[in-house]
């Protein structure tokens, strides 16, 4: 079973703001794996973002917020995770806790 923390309060509030204007009742959060940089400095990162269900994904509610995560992100990075707001960026960031 997957396992989603939100360590900052302000973080659910955007979410909710994000998801009530999505006007889509089929709207989910979706923690993923992507690519950042380019070339020899590029790297993968977990994001979060919003995305429909797909057959593979685990859901669960998380501070009342639906999210996913498919069976490929948990396979590489575990069952555990923690969505903060990065310092840098300002922006909610995800780390895998496995």
């Amino acid at each position: 079973m997957v396992s989603i923390k939100i360590v900052d309060p302000a973080i659910v509030d955007r979410f909710r703001q994000i998801l009530a204007s999505e006007d889509d009742d089929d709207a989910v959060f979706r923690i993923k794996e992507t690519k950042v940089g380019g070339g020899c400095k590029s790297h993968m990162e977990l994001l979060v973002g919003i995305d429909e269900v797909e057959d593979d994904d685990q859901q669960v509610q998380v501070e009342g917020l639906p999210f996913v995560i498919s069976e490929d992100v948990i396979d590489s990075y575990g069952s555990s995770y923690e969505i903060y707001t990065d310092a840098e960026k300002g922006m909610p960031a995800v780390r895998a806790l496995d």
